[in-house]
């Protein structure tokens, strides 16, 4: 896991950040699993008692072909995808009706909204206007320890720990 933050000393202060970067490798999500996920989360600030705020939050994940159980047989053929709400449709030939692919369900009100086909993979799109994740005091404090050191640093941590998904 790697995460990156925007800070200014006075933001830090106050407990607002100006953008957090969460970046993951290899995600277990449902049935799937995706290779990479990053999370964007805006206006990032703290407000009583020990409740994490973003707005807007945006949300990116790459998931090969191969790693989708209903795709598995046919990730050699050259496919076509399109999300059509929370679905993803796949076709193999352009006379063949689609192949629909319901996408898990996303954490804290993250809806979808787009997909980028690539050869062997495509990457889902998501935003959620507000996201809010109660912290103990414990949990709170060690974010904040962790985006001091990362003010104070280089900017990037990749130590583990950190989920914004309560998880």
């Amino acid at each position: 896991m790697g995460l990156d933050a925007r800070l200014g000393a006075v933001g830090l202060a106050l407990g607002q950040l100006d953008d957090v970067r969460i970046e993951l490798e290899d995600v277990r999500w449902s049935r799937w699993r995706a290779r990479r996920a990053s999370v964007v989360c805006h206006d990032v600030h703290v407000n009583p008692p020990a409740t994490l705020v973003s707005s807007p939050v945006e949300f990116r994940l790459e998931v090969a072909f191969s790693d989708i159980p209903e795709l598995q047989r046919l990730r050699w053929l050259p496919l076509t995808v399109w999300l059509a709400g929370s679905e993803v449709h796949v076709r193999l030939h352009r006379w063949l009706p689609p192949r629909v692919v319901a996408v898990p369900d996303l954490p804290r009100g993250i809806a979808l909204t787009g997909i980028e086909q690539h050869d062997d993979h495509f990457v889902l799109t998501g935003t959620a206007p507000v996201l809010r994740e109660r912290l103990t005091l414990g949990q709170l404090a060690g974010v904040l320890r962790r985006l001091a050191s990362i003010h104070s640093s280089t900017r990037s941590d990749t130590t583990s720990g950190i989920s914004i998904w309560g998880t």
